[in-house]
Formats: structure tokens, C-alpha cells, sequence
């Protein structure tokens, strides 16, 4: 399972922090081998944070040692604090404690806590800032309990920069959650993704295994990871909750982004549809209203093609596809040629598009479509 965002140019980073620019540094072409640049903070994307990340005498990411940063799950479920809401010593009083004897041999283990905000489903968006965040009772309970590495799928354990203030909030810049933690020696990960797919694999009877190995960088303050997770089942047999996961695969979702592209690109209205839910949601920007079902995006799509319109020629490139259980989110850069009216004329538009798809009933069909700029045909 991944539990981790993509990087990519541009992507959303904690306010101040550095930007993300990715490119082209050699090519096949002129140097015989593609090489790229990257141009990256350290706590870009899903990363951990080292105890030094906030106080020059504490540890330095490489004086952590390797196995911190891989153990068995302990899941809780903090949803219900909901955007810019304190996650408490309320929610967490349930967890067990981090240390336990492996099969009852010798030495000691530790769990790994992951708190599921659900605040995942708004990466890349104006409220991802506004997520839920530790007050200091929740810290010390985790303290207390003795994690030494905590993660969630959201900006910060504290407070963000441009949050809501929540009750017990400090506001100040002074990043309480992370001094309690970090000054037990508790390393941090923020930005993780896909917590849903921990929790089904759990509740259906699974140990999960969370790896959340850092870059080596010698004396850094953090630094981006791979975030993965593997449950395993006692008889080896995946449970029928996990499904999506072990049938959603990249191939899958990169033959159902082909169907859709290729009916797009043959202006075929039918074949274009029937890769849609009808529940399916479209939104095309800068529009100041999104269309809310596949009808209505199917009034416009009839309206073009009444006007002239016409796909000469789609082409897609810098596809991304990120899994998660039993839906996927495939992005890509998509240039088109289209003749706009019965004379001939023509306009070519470089869009990004998301498209988020989801199995159901055996079919993966898309249930939401993105697409930023609004392309050069569309009437204001």
C-alpha cells in the first residue's frame, strides 16, 4: 500500500517552506541518458521530521537509527475532529503502548502510531492549510505511551500557517506539538496519504507494517520518504474489504485513462460517457461553477460538437497514478488540437487534468474529471 504523495513541480509545500521544481537535466537524445533536477526542500512532499527539525541540540535525522523508522501499526481514527479541530488526549486514550516483546522472544519492538485524519482527500486544495492538529495533552499522552515515531495525513502536526484557530491553540508560531514529541526523541511524518487502505486491511483481520525510510542526508532536519504499508493475513488470504486492493492495479487504471483519452480524441459522445459514473462530477477552471453531474457536462459536450467542434489530434504525457484501495487518481498533461467551428479554424490548449477512479460493481469507471484552463473554445 502507498502512503505516500507524489513530488512533482509545483506541488503544495507548508507556508515558506522551499517550492518543488522538477526537470529535465539530460536526455536521450543529446546526452544518451535521461538524468532529472531536482530542487526540493526537506520537507517536501511525505517526509519525517527529525527532533532537529525544531531545536538545534536535538537529533539529526541521520542519528536516528534505521529500525525507528519501520514496525507494526497502530491506527486511530481522528476524523471526527474535522477541519482546523484539536485532536485531544480524548481520541487517543485507546492506544496500546509502543513497546511489546516480539512472540514473547527477547528485546523489545515498537508500534508506529498513525492518526487518520482523512484530511488526504484535500491535498492540492485551499483547505489541506486548515487540518486537524495535536493540542499539547494528546502530545504528551503519545509521549507517555512511548511512541517514538507518529505520522498523519496532514500538513503538520501542529497548527499550519493560515489555519483556523481551534480551541487550546496556541497561534503563536511556537509549534507545541512538535517540541513534545521531537524533545522525547519522537520523530515525526506529515503528509501521508492512503490511511484509509491501513484502516480496511486492519478491520478485516490483517498485521500491517508501515516503512517509512528517509533519505540519507548526514545532519539534516528531515527529509522526503517512500511511505509503504504490507498487512499480512494469518492464512495468507486477503479479506473480501481489501478487494480494491489487491484489484486496483497501475495497469488498470492506465487502460481506463486510455479508454477515456482515446474516446475523447475521437470525439465519440457515447464512448466518451460510458467511462463515467453517473454521479461523475466535472469541473473546469477558471469557470465559476462546476458541473455537478455527467448530464449536465453532456449539454455542453452535445453544444461544442453542434458548433463545429472537433478533436485533430490529443496527446498525452506526464502521467501520474496514485492507489488508493479502491480508487486511484490519474494525472496527466493532455495537448489538444481542435477545430473550434464548421470553417476550419483551429486552437490547441495545454491542460493538466485529474481524473479520479473508482471501482464499483467490477467496473472502474471515473467519478470526477479536473481540468485547469478552461480550453480556449469554451464561451465566456
Amino acid at each position: 500500500m502507498d502512503l505516500s504523495v507524489p513530488l512533482r513541480s509545483g506541488m503544495p509545500v507548508y507556508p515558506g517552506d522551499p517550492a518543488v521544481s522538477i526537470a529535465p537535466a539530460l536526455t536521450v537524445p543529446v546526452h544518451g541518458a535521461n538524468v532529472l533536477s531536482l530542487s526540493i526542500g526537506s520537507h517536501s512532499g511525505t517526509h519525517v521530521d527529525a527532533p532537529y527539525h525544531v531545536h538545534d541540540g536535538w537529533e539529526r535525522l541521520d542519528e536516528l537509527p534505521p529500525a525507528r523508522f519501520s514496525g507494526p501499526v497502530e491506527l486511530v481514527d481522528v476524523r471526527s475532529a474535522g477541519p482546523g479541530g484539536v485532536i485531544t488526549a480524548g481520541h487517543l486514550d485507546g492506544i496500546l503502548p509502543a513497546a511489546f516483546a516480539a512472540d514473547g522472544g527477547p528485546g523489545q519492538q515498537y508500534r508506529i502510531l498513525l492518526l487518520h485524519t482523512g484530511f488526504s482527500e484535500h491535498w492540492e486544495s485551499p483547505e489541506y492549510v486548515n487540518h486537524p492538529f495535536l493540542d499539547a495533552s494528546a502530545a504528551r499522552l503519545i509521549v507517555e505511551r512511548g511512541y517514538r515515531m507518529v505520522g498523519l495525513d496532514a500538513l503538520s502536526v501542529d497548527r499550519s500557517a493560515g489555519g483556523t484557530a481551534g480551541q487550546g491553540d496556541t497561534a503563536d508560531g511556537s509549534f507545541p506539538a512538535h517540541h513534545i514529541l521531537a524533545g522525547s526523541g519522537c520523530a515525526i511524518v506529515e503528509n501521508l496519504t492512503g490511511l484509509g487502505q491501513v484502516a480496511n486491511a486492519l478491520a478485516d483481520g490483517a498485521e500491517v507494517d508501515v516503512f517509512l525510510f528517509p533519505l540519507n542526508i548526514p545532519n539534516a532536519d528531515g527529509a522526503p520518504i517512500r511511505a509503504v504499508a504490507r498487512a499480512t493475513f494469518p492464512d495468507g488470504a486477503p479479506r473480501a474489504g481489501m478487494a480494491g486492493m489487491r484489484g486496483l492495479t497501475r495497469t488498470d487504471v492506465e487502460e481506463a485513462a486510455a479508454r477515456l483519452v482515446a474516446a475523447f480524441a475521437a470525439t465519440d459522445t457515447e464512448r466518451y460517457f460510458a467511462c463515467f459514473s453517473p454521479s461523475a462530477t466535472f469541473i473546469f477552471h477558471p469557470e465559476p461553477a462546476m458541473l455537478g453531474s455527467r448530464d449536465e457536462y453532456r449539454t455542453l459536450w452535445d453544444g461544442w460538437i453542434d458548433a463545429g467542434w472537433k478533436v485533430l489530434d490529443c496527446r498525452s504525457s506526464e502521467q501520474q497514478i496514485q492507489l488508493l484501495g479502491d480508487t486511484a487518481v490519474f494525472t496527466h498533461r493532455v495537448e489538444t488540437t481542435m477545430q473550434t467551428d464548421p470553417s476550419g479554424a483551429t486552437a490547441v490548449s495545454d491542460e493538466r487534468e485529474t481524473i479520479v477512479f473508482t471501482r464499483t460493481g467490477g467496473v472502474l469507471a471515473a467519478v470526477h474529471e479536473h481540468l485547469s484552463p478552461v480550453p480556449p473554445h469554451v464561451p465566456e
